[in-house]
């Protein structure tokens, strides 16, 4: 079984095949055997809307598989709720994570910019993903801004960080953040050879998760790394499925 981390749905202005209801999404998930997944609103993301959380919304409630995240813009842009009120919004609509896309939206994310945010999402674990890639960039030809990464989880340690497209050529910035920030988890946009084997032996299965990057990637992808690489069940499953299960019930 997995977790996914990271699908998008709705519409795409970038041509991608987005699904448009939940049942269309729940048979690609069931061909991969995809059990829950977290999910936004990929619309919005290109379109940098930071205050439509209907439409997540009313997808999820499609089905209690599906669990809505949001993408945050910096507090100071007025672009959203003020922190205090968005961590209410989260919480009571059952949101399951924030997301932040840097490149895409052009800004930084650092404790400078999102100091008051973060402080709120840490003392409620409301996981962040961090999606480095820009509008239709390759995973693997951009580079990411691992100083404000590991500032950020170090200064705010109970903060869940999940980096997403973290790319085949980073392996020498994400493996040192890997070790002093256990609050950093890594997608597998890194795998290359035997890149969770060694993951796992260093650092533990907890800090790698399952993101199938749907609709811009196919799941079968990830699914094939995890289900062959030469690690105990017991990493597989946490890989797969447990470590987001457990960031999703920790959210207090």
């Amino acid at each position: 079984m997995f977790f996914d981390g990271d699908i998008g749905v709705g519409q795409s202005g970038l041509g991608y095949p987005v699904s448009g209801h939940p049942q269309e999404l729940l048979v690609m998930m069931d061909r991969y055997r995809i059990e829950k997944a977290l999910v936004y609103d990929r619309g919005a993301v290109e379109s940098g809307l930071f205050d439509r959380f209907s439409l997540v919304l009313d997808f999820c409630a499609g089905s209690d598989r599906l669990y809505p995240t949001i993408s945050l813009a910096p507090p100071a842009t007025r672009e959203m709720p003020p922190p205090d009120e968005l961590i209410d919004i989260i919480l009571a609509k059952g949101m399951k994570a924030v997301r932040v896309w840097p490149n895409y939206h052009a800004f930084d994310f650092d404790v400078f910019n999102f100091s008051a945010m973060l402080e709120t999402l840490a003392e409620h674990r409301v996981p962040l993903f961090y999606h480095s890639n820009a509008a239709q960039d390759h995973p693997w030809a951009h580079r990411l801004a691992w100083r404000n990464i590991r500032e950020v989880a170090q200064a705010f340690p109970q903060l869940p960080i999940i980096v997403i497209w973290t790319g085949m050529q980073e392996n020498r910035h994400t493996l040192p953040v890997l070790e002093q920030c256990p609050n950093v988890i890594s997608d597998l946009t890194c795998v290359s050879f035997q890149y969770i084997e060694f993951v796992v032996e260093h650092f533990g299965s907890k800090q790698l998760c399952f993101a199938s990057h749907h609709p811009i990637h196919d799941a079968g992808i990830y699914t094939s790394w995890i289900n062959y690489s030469g690690i105990t069940d017991e990493d597989r499953d946490a890989i797969a499925f447990g470590n987001l299960q457990r960031l999703v019930e920790d959210i207090r």
